[in-house]
């Protein structure tokens, strides 16, 4: 499993970004998970990362767990940061 701390460097905050997140996510073989205050939500799950959203945090933490885990982590890195 690779874990990475990810500033929310968007002025927009994620929502600009849903679904690239989604379709990106969709694209890896690796189980991709965003935690925020406890809360999980699957990386290519649309619902659950709108609802991760609506959180409006400055930081997540994205871990991923599979055959490609630290290129997905590289890639949601790279589209929240």
């Amino acid at each position: 499993m690779v874990s990475q701390n990810i500033k929310n460097t968007r002025e927009d905050g994620i929502d600009g970004v849903i679904p690239q997140i989604v379709q990106t996510a969709c694209g890896y073989k690796s189980v991709i998970t965003f935690e925020v205050d406890d809360k999980h939500v699957n990386a290519k799950s649309i619902m659950g990362v709108m609802a991760l959203a609506s959180q409006n945090a400055s930081e997540f933490l994205v871990s991923a767990e599979g055959e490609d885990e630290a290129e997905a982590v590289k890639a949601m890195a790279e589209l929240i940061g």
